[in-house]
């Protein structure tokens, strides 16, 4: 289970094994750290004492704090074995064909959810509205299309440049087709990114929930020995971690966008923003339905799995696949 600290003023400590949530001295909440899986802090203002961060050390649970934007600041944890050979490994790969095909097999699972949760959206239509279903299962084939593109991209003919135009090609597709479904019941221009200062409910729950998912992900990354800056389909670049970018990237429309789609099919992203940012009880309701969504059991690679422990997975295949001990799978439901 993750403990998510969203409410200034909370004491976080311990007593016997046991992690104990208070605030003015009186108890809110006790749980065995064997339980906890990750510390999740939301908010300012909340405080640990240091028996507890020795305790979470020792039991490599990690304490990851988020700015209220949703962008992972940092993440407290215990020492790691580092692996210089996977990390020389993994420079070597950016610049040669093992890392240009995860860069090829991580824009091809993102563009295969994308289609997967537009087939989802018109069958779900194909009796209440017929011209609606048309569409999505158009926009359907057309990435489908892209993908086959994809495939047929070699290091020599294009490279990483191409395969960016083509994620971008099938990103306009898909997003094209979510506006019109979410035209029903709310707002939605159409896909807005953070630099972009949407003002829409819907984009700005995207963003918080990416920023949170890139958290869960850097955490992953990391656990495995890879170095998190050093990406093969995004750039490098001192102020993101493109390897984190990467792997999030066939994890978003499963765990992101179809989240935010629920919710705000069941008008529950009316009236979440104020001044342009997410409420507070609204950053918790979205991480809710975050963390359920983590914790949801699917069957991928013949193993029925809670999605968090596929997310663990794939950074470890990630890393045979760079140490050439079998090829990458993208994740795809």
């Amino acid at each position: 289970m993750r403990l998510v600290v969203n409410e200034p003023g909370l004491f976080l400590g311990t007593r016997g094994g046991v992690i104990t949530v208070s605030k003015r001295r009186e108890k809110r909440l006790e749980v065995p750290v064997a339980k906890v899986d990750m510390v999740v802090v939301l908010t300012r203002g909340a405080s640990f004492s240091s028996a507890l961060v020795r305790l979470l050390s020792k039991h490599n649970v990690p304490i990851v704090f988020y700015s209220p934007l949703g962008l992972p600041l940092s993440v407290c944890r215990g020492l790691t074995a580092g692996s210089v050979a996977l990390r020389k490994r993994q420079y070597e790969a950016q610049s040669g064909e093992t890392g240009f095909m995860l860069a090829k097999l991580f824009a091809e699972g993102k563009m295969l959810n994308q289609t997967s949760l537009l087939y989802s959206m018109a069958r779900n239509r194909e009796v209440s509205d017929q011209p609606l279903a048309k569409h999505l299962h158009e926009a359907c084939r057309l990435v489908r299309d892209v993908v086959r593109r994809v495939r047929e991209v070699g290091l020599d003919n294009g490279g990483r440049e191409e395969l960016v135009r083509l994620e971008a090609e099938a990103a306009k597709i898909y997003w094209d087709g979510v506006k019109q479904a979410l035209s029903k019941v709310i707002e939605f221009p159409g896909r807005r990114k953070r630099f972009e200062n949407p003002s829409d409910p819907v984009n700005i729950s995207l963003n918080y929930l990416y920023s949170v998912l890139a958290g869960e992900c850097l955490v992953d990354v990391e656990a495995c020995g890879l170095d998190p800056y050093a990406g093969f389909l995004h750039a490098d670049s001192p102020r993101r971690p493109a390897l984190v970018m990467d792997l999030m990237e066939e994890f978003r429309q499963q765990v992101v966008d179809r989240v935010v789609f629920r919710l705000a099919f069941e008008r529950k992203l009316d009236g979440v923003v104020e001044a342009g940012r997410l409420k507070r009880e609204a950053r918790m309701m979205l991480y809710r339905a975050f963390a359920e969504r983590l914790n949801t059991s699917v069957t991928f690679l013949n193993r029925s799995l809670a999605i968090s422990e596929h997310m663990l997975l794939q950074a470890r295949r990630v890393a045979e696949h760079i140490m050439g001990r079998c090829e990458y799978t993208p994740f795809v439901l």
